[in-house]
């Protein structure tokens, strides 16, 4: 027998022994035949289980008995296989595979559902995954599916959530939710161990987001009138860019890299970051004067494209470059207007 065929036969195998359609009878008659047939009667399925494995797992004594009397063996889980599986099998499969792993099982693997056209997620509901969780580029509306708990990244990107319910609580890599139409991020994680990004949705606020961000935090591209809410602590980038902001309040007293909010309706630097690690740039703005920006900024302090009047406020200390329009020159242009 060539080897495609006894792979083939080993994945009947396996389907047979996860068909909730069949009756223990018809079941043992058919998995018997296929084992004459030349079946592997250690075939596993995605997850590198063998079939006894999962009999075992099923708690079905008849089936456990009758592969034990065929020879059958129990095998592990096996990370690499399962990532794999989860990458190529179809959600059937993967549906059927879920249905039987029992609840708080941790899948020490990543799972990768993107660019499937999936409208809704298998149900991981009850596990958790200790990789990275990624069904980004897909069509949907709900999160109803995901795991409670991602040690690596969870990514839901490029889809037409409205929610993130029934998302992880706990993320500790990237949690990347952008391009949604997210009105709201209640429901997702209150702490994320990596970068943090809702940008390009329809967000006019804040509240419920992550309090704490290990890594850059992205919100920009929103509806946003108010930074009130955010995280109070962001280990690398923050930018809230092209939004409707009109004052900072609400920002985190220190960021680990850059601080951009350009592209707003800022009056005021009142309420930004005390200490900026990496650039400030809050140019395209309504700035006349400087006053409440940071009092130290490492990189460069970009404030060009903004009426400003003077440059009162200015960081004492800043690292990098100063970009800014020459009051000079504002002044000359402020004065033609107004002729």
């Amino acid at each position: 027998m060539s080897d495609d065929n006894k792979i083939k036969l080993g994945e009947q195998l396996v389907r047979c022994v996860l068909d909730d359609k069949l009756s223990i009878d018809k079941k043992l008659k058919k998995m018997d035949y296929i084992i004459k047939l030349g079946a592997d009667v250690n075939a596993e399925c995605g997850l590198g289980y063998s079939v006894l494995s999962l009999a075992k797992m099923m708690q079905n004594d008849e089936l456990v008995n009758f592969l034990e009397e065929k020879g059958a063996k129990e095998t592990e889980f096996n990370s690499e296989k399962a990532t794999n599986f989860f990458k190529t099998a179809s959600i059937e499969e993967i549906n059927k595979v879920l249905k039987i792993l029992p609840d708080e099982f941790e899948l020490d693997c990543d799972v990768d559902l993107s660019e499937r056209g999936l409208t809704e997620l298998p149900d991981f509901s009850k596990l958790s995954v200790k990789g990275s969780f990624y069904c980004n580029d897909n069509e949907l509306d709900s999160l109803k599916g995901a795991p409670e708990y991602v040690g690596g990244n969870f990514c839901c990107f490029n889809n037409q959530l409205t929610t993130l319910e029934k998302g992880p609580s706990e993320v500790y890599g990237d949690f990347w939710c952008s391009n949604n139409q997210l009105t709201s991020l209640k429901g997702g994680p209150v702490e994320v161990g990596g970068d943090y990004d809702c940008s390009d949705n329809q967000l006019d606020s804040l509240k419920d987001g992550p309090v704490v961000v290990g890594g850059d935090y992205n919100c920009s591209n929103n509806q946003l009138d108010s930074l009130e809410d955010g995280p109070n602590k962001v280990g690398g980038d923050y930018n809230c860019s092209n939004n409707e902001l009109d004052s900072l309040k609400g920002a985190p007293v220190e960021v680990g890299g850059n601080f951009v909010c350009y592209s707003n309706n800022l009056t005021s630097l009142k309420g930004a970051p005390r200490e900026v690690k990496g650039k400030f740039d809050c140019s395209i703005n309504q700035l006349i004067s400087l006053e409440g920006a940071p009092s130290k900024v490492e990189r460069d302090f970009n404030c060009s494209y903004n009426p400003l009047k003077s440059y009162k406020g200015k960081s004492d200390k800043i690292g990098g470059k100063f970009r800014a329009p020459k009051i000079e020159q504002v002044n000359i242009i402020n004065a033609g207007n107004s002729r």
